[in-house]
């Protein structure tokens, strides 16, 4: 739906092929854009009942909620006009306060929505600075719109049925069973820890994942780059290990080559 760090919409066409398609249950721990399910031919999946979205982001959380009432959302937003400077700044700065709210809550997914389509690579929404296009390109705010009457993306929402805003292991141990598959894409080890809702996100919760996945009964793949602990929490005897090689789009810079990324998936099956 929207463009989001560490989003696996490159990478989907890879990992996809990994999920088993016996599942009755599909949880994502770490959703943030859950481009890996906007990406999946759900008639593959015939046994498919559950579908669970969950980010420790209220934000995140509150905006796929709305989105699930697509119709309802997209009257409420189809009159905003993008890329308006200070209207970007206006929401950014009210979502900074964070007033408490009841999700779903169309107003605050709107803001939300506005500025993370307006910051590049949806990096920082609440502090990243307003990217002016200047007329050239067509606005992704204007593009996230189109989604909510796409079939394509409708089809998709209507599926989901559980929203989560909760911490990883919680929402692990609560969908876990012989049928279920989490696919888990959880902050890179001093990468991606810094964007996990503002907090850090600790060697401690890397390992507590890792025990946490170890003695679930479902299934799960792991996205993962490679470093020292992994193998220890993880050994390839015992799980099974895949890589590919990808160009790191969020890494790019005007003038210079793409820096590649290797892609770990570590499953238990």
């Amino acid at each position: 739906m929207i463009s989001w760090i560490g989003g696996k919409s490159k990478i989907s066409s890879w990992i996809i092929p990994f999920i088993p398609n016996d599942i009755e249950t599909y949880v994502e721990p770490f959703a943030g854009a859950m481009w890996v399910y906007f990406k999946m031919e759900l008639n593959n999946y015939k046994n498919l009942k559950t579908i669970v979205y969950n980010d420790i982001n209220d934000y995140l959380v509150n905006l796929f909620m709305c989105c699930k009432d697509h119709e309802n959302f997209h009257n409420f937003i189809k009159d905003v006009d993008s890329q308006d400077r200070d209207k970007f700044y206006n929401f950014q700065m009210n979502l900074n306060k964070h007033y408490p709210y009841n999700m779903p809550d169309f107003n605050n997914a709107l803001k939300f929505s506005y500025i993370a389509t307006q910051v590049f690579s949806g990096i920082s929404p609440l502090s990243g600075k307003y990217i002016d296009l200047k007329g050239k390109y067509k606005s992704k705010f204007d593009t996230f719109k189109g989604k909510l009457i796409d079939d394509k993306y409708i089809n998709k929402l209507n599926r989901m049925t559980n929203f989560e805003n909760i911490d990883f292991q919680y929402v692990i141990e609560k969908y876990d069973n012989e049928k279920a598959y989490f696919y888990v894409d959880a902050p890179y080890y001093k990468i991606g820890e810094k964007y996990y809702s503002n907090q850090s996100f600790k060697l401690e919760d890397h390992e507590r994942l890792a025990n946490c996945l170890k003695n679930i009964k479902g299934k799960f793949s792991l996205s993962y780059y490679d470093f020292p602990d992994l193998s220890v929490w993880f050994p390839k005897d015992k799980f099974k290990w895949e890589s590919k090689n990808f160009a790191k789009a969020s890494m790019a810079k005007s003038g210079k080559e793409q820096t590649v990324g290797t892609e770990l998936l570590i499953m238990n099956y």
